[in-house]
């Protein structure tokens, strides 16, 4: 049982520590550039386009491809969730 918890406390480290590499990824200043090219480039395209569909094509991809606050939330709630019930099934 002991070996068990210490391999969950490992994939548990793990994840932290890759979350917070990409907190971190996301602070440095070449990521940050990136990011503003790419949303430039972006916006080159879209105002290339006719203004009714540029706005549909706006809407599009802000709907689409953004994964909302409370989806995200309810997604890490739900991983926290089974974490719990696994430790708990394992204690039994």
């Amino acid at each position: 049982m002991d070996e068990i918890l210490d391999q969950l406390n490992q994939v548990i480290e793990s994840r932290v520590a890759e979350i917070r590499n990409g907190i971190e990824r996301e602070k440095n200043p070449a990521y940050q550039k990136e990011i503003k090219e790419h949303t430039e480039h972006m916006d080159r395209i879209l105002l290339m386009l006719p203004e009714d569909e540029r706005k549909w094509l706006d809407a599009c991809l802000v709907e689409r491809l953004a994964i909302p606050e409370q989806e995200r939330l309810r997604y890490y709630k739900t991983g926290f969730s089974d974490a719990i019930g696994l430790l708990q099934f394992l204690r039994t």
